[in-house]
């Protein structure tokens, strides 16, 4: 059965709002263990920040908040990708009950993978490379308030966790009829600076290393999504029968 529009916009805000009370239940969750969220994103800047700033009164109480709510959307994502691929299940596959199951699974072990990549392999070099540039501006010990690495390690890892996405994204994207792995691999010039240029807006350093830290793990999950193109555009079939041509 066809929905109309409406009917497709309505169950779209029912979807966020649920989605918006996964996350607010998470976090009323992770503000419990915060103070052990906090030491963990702290474990990165081990032996190279030796004390944070707090500069306002309530600034600890903006710490804490931002701690559980980033907390909390990382354990509510799980959820969320099983609102966000029931609604464009008709769009992904019309056929297999059990779809979104593996939608959800393939994309939480992504965002996983990713948020994982990002906080033991970039995050050490990433703040380690910081912290000297910006002592060699200030010729004195940096100061860093714990609001501002909090949010910087948590916009990092949320990155990561996108970025992940990418080989999904692509496979979804030719699943339903959007892209071809013809196009992904005509554009790949123009889609490795793109990859470039995002890398460089997320990761603030020039640094050739840390930025390849992003840019290489992009590129070979750019690559890793031609092939997921390739393997649904090969199983695509005509109402005539005839594969699909590449």
């Amino acid at each position: 059965m066809r929905m109309s529009v409406t009917g497709h916009l309505e169950e779209l805000r029912w979807r966020l709002i649920r989605c918006a009370a996964y996350i607010i239940f998470a976090s009323l969750v992770a503000f419990i263990f915060v103070d052990k969220i906090l030491y963990i994103l702290k474990l990165p800047s081990k032996d190279l920040i030796e004390n944070f700033l707090i500069l306002k009164p309530a600034e600890a109480v903006t710490i804490y908040i931002k701690t559980a709510v980033f907390a909390g959307f990382s354990v509510a994502i799980l959820p969320i990708f099983w609102e966000l691929f029931s609604f464009v299940k008709p769009a992904i596959d019309k056929s297999q009950n059990g779809s979104v199951i593996k939608w959800v699974t393939a994309a939480f072990t992504l965002f996983v993978c990713g948020v994982l990549f990002i906080y033991f392999i970039v995050l050490t070099p990433a703040i380690s490379f910081l912290m000297n540039l910006s002592q060699g501006l200030i010729h004195s010990p940096v100061q860093l308030t714990l609001s501002s690495y909090i949010s910087f390690v948590c916009a990092l890892l949320f990155c990561g966790g996108i970025i992940f996405q990418i080989p999904l994204l692509a496979f979804i994207l030719t699943k339903i009829g959007l892209i071809t792995p013809r196009l992904l691999s005509s554009k790949r010039k123009e889609a490795y600076f793109g990859l470039v240029v995002f890398a460089a807006v997320i990761t603030p350093t020039t640094d050739a290393f840390s930025l390849g830290l992003f840019v290489f793990p992009m590129i070979i999950l750019y690559e890793i999504g031609i092939i997921f193109s390739k393997i649904v555009y090969k199983s695509k079939i005509l109402p005539g029968g005839e594969v699909y041509e590449q």
